[in-house]
């Protein structure tokens, strides 16, 4: 017998709360680690940067208005009797690299000048500085230049000390804000292994004498990965890790400076390595303040068991704070798959203020003969409203270490690297990809037209790289469940809750209506 009009409706109506009711447990239980799909990104195929020598480290990368990006390095120059210099250069989307221009020769005599960091102020002017001497009489140096005028070793002021005790490791960091003030942290031992801090009030002029920030109190700890950024209201941001002095990587620091009061906060501990054996500890944080969220990206050991990496194995990790460091969420493992340590990684902010993340791992897996597969490369992935995109990879030529970032203009993300020093030297190697958001207004104030490096094609148009294949499907199995409460869906799956319960309330009462009718 055919269905009554009342069945045909009464299945229809089922037939719609089923699909909602799947499409809503579809929600629930989507989750995963804070990443979410995105399009793949598109990348410039990688070429070496002309005129480094095979054996330069990463570049420093300072970024204008004027869309263009200013580029630091230290490198032996010249032939027979070599000096070691900081060397500048520039680079653009249109007009590629410029020379390399050798603009600061260490004050001491056949001294290093190894350089440390970098910042471009609001009035156009580049500030600099660099480590020369041998331990223990290793220091501080600083020199300052106008942008416009930076490719030229004369206009470049005079070394000056302003730092004297550093420990000799090669890492420290600097900051200033549009009145003039300028803030340098590095690794000292004046007082003891440390962090010690000077300032300037002047631009540079003047300097305050060293003071301690932050003690070891341990003559076999040295802090290491020194990093600042600028945040609102004259704070500045300030992380670092603790090396032994073999080299193991035991905590992670963070500290503020308000500039206004000339003043250090507290230190406070992000992560500590588990004193177990073959455990990896916080290593090469990286750091970045938005003005709503500051968000520092580092390397650390998997603390959890049942996890694609096995415990203790080198993975990213992130601290995210919301309100300038008071407090932190607990650390997250957005790239549960990812592994390994290539040296330094790397974030920086789009003209939209969204942090991108990029870090050189691999995904391991072994088939089902037992061979063992790996897929690596550089990794980038971007941090937008509170969840990481998931990594999109570019292949290199040879294998990567020590990247570097910046955002030029807003929507141009620029990366370079030096070769992994276990597989050779190679100098330094660049890609590039343009971000899907507008530029920012341009400020022609800083550059000038300057000579190219000689090459006769300029830089790459981007292309499309094929998707990322996926690693064995059998190591998904081991992925950690779903987390509810990091599930980004969740404000709607709150929300449609109480649309569930009166759509199961109107059902229940026209099921009773159709009986009384019968």
């Amino acid at each position: 017998m055919a269905p009554t009009f009342e069945k045909r409706k009464m299945r229809k109506f089922n037939i719609i709360l089923s699909a909602f009711l799947a499409e809503f447990l579809l929600i629930i239980f989507s989750g995963s680690n804070h990443v979410q799909a995105r399009a793949v990104a598109s990348w410039s195929p990688d070429k070496q940067v002309p005129g480094y020598r095979d054996e330069t480290f990463t570049p420093f990368l300072v970024a204008d208005q004027n869309r263009t990006v200013h580029a630091f390095a230290s490198q032996w120059v010249g032939t027979g009797d070599r000096r070691h210099a900081v060397v500048y250069r520039q680079w653009s989307l249109n007009s590629g690299w410029t020379r390399p221009v050798d603009i600061i020769l260490s004050p001491i005599s056949n001294g290093r000048s190894d350089f440390l960091s970098a910042l471009l102020d609001s009035t156009g002017n580049l500030h600099v500085i660099f480590m020369s001497g041998d331990t223990p009489n290793t220091a501080i140096y600083y020199s300052s230049a106008p942008a416009v005028l930076a490719d030229s070793a004369l206009v470049w002021s005079l070394p000056v000390m302003v730092a004297e005790g550093a420990s000799g490791i090669n890492s420290a960091a600097m900051v200033g804000d549009d009145q003039g003030t300028l803030v340098i942290i590095y690794s000292g031992n004046i007082d003891g292994n440390g962090v010690y801090s000077v300032s300037s009030s002047n631009a540079g002029i003047t300097w305050t004498k060293p003071s301690p920030v932050f003690l070891t109190d341990d003559t076999t700890l040295l802090p290491f990965s020194l990093r600042m950024v600028m945040g609102p209201d004259r704070n500045a941001r300030a992380v670092w890790n603790v090396v032994t002095n073999l080299g193991v990587d035991e905590s992670l620091y963070f500290a503020n400076y308000d500039m206004q009061a000339a003043e250090w906060g507290i230190p406070v501990e992000l992560d500590t390595r588990i004193d177990l054996p073959d455990y990896f500890g916080p290593s090469f944080p990286a750091l970045v303040d938005n003005g709503k969220e500051i968000v520092v990206v580092y390397n650390g050991g998997n603390p959890f068991a049942g996890r694609p990496v096995n415990p203790g194995r080198p993975i990213q990790r992130v601290r995210v704070s919301t309100n300038g460091g008071q407090t932190w969420n607990e650390p997250l493992d957005p790239f549960p798959f990812h592994v390994g340590r290539s040296g330094e990684h790397t974030l920086a902010l789009d003209g939209n203020g969204a942090p991108h993340t990029l870090f050189i791992q691999r995904i391991e897996s072994i088939d089902e003969e037992g061979d063992y597969n790996l897929i690596g490369g550089i990794w980038h992935s971007a941090f937008q409203n509170g969840v990481w995109t998931n990594p999109d990879r570019f292949v290199t030529t040879v294998p990567a270490h020590d990247v570097r970032s910046i955002v030029v203009q807003g929507n141009v993300l620029l990366a370079v690297w030096r070769e992994d020093p276990g597989s050779g030297e190679s100098g330094i190697w660049y890609s590039y990809s343009v971000l899907d958001i507008p530029e920012l207004p341009v400020v022609p104030f800083s550059t000038i037209p300057a000579v190219t490096s000689g090459e006769t094609d300029a830089t790459a148009i981007p292309f499309s790289i094929a998707p990322t294949p996926l690693p064995d499907e059998s190591i998904f199995d081991l992925a950690p469940p779903s987390n509810l409460g990091t599930n980004p869906a969740l404000s709607i799956i709150l929300g449609v809750i109480p649309v569930l319960l009166v759509l199961v309330v109107v059902l229940f009462g026209y099921q009773l209506f159709l009986k009384r009718r019968k």
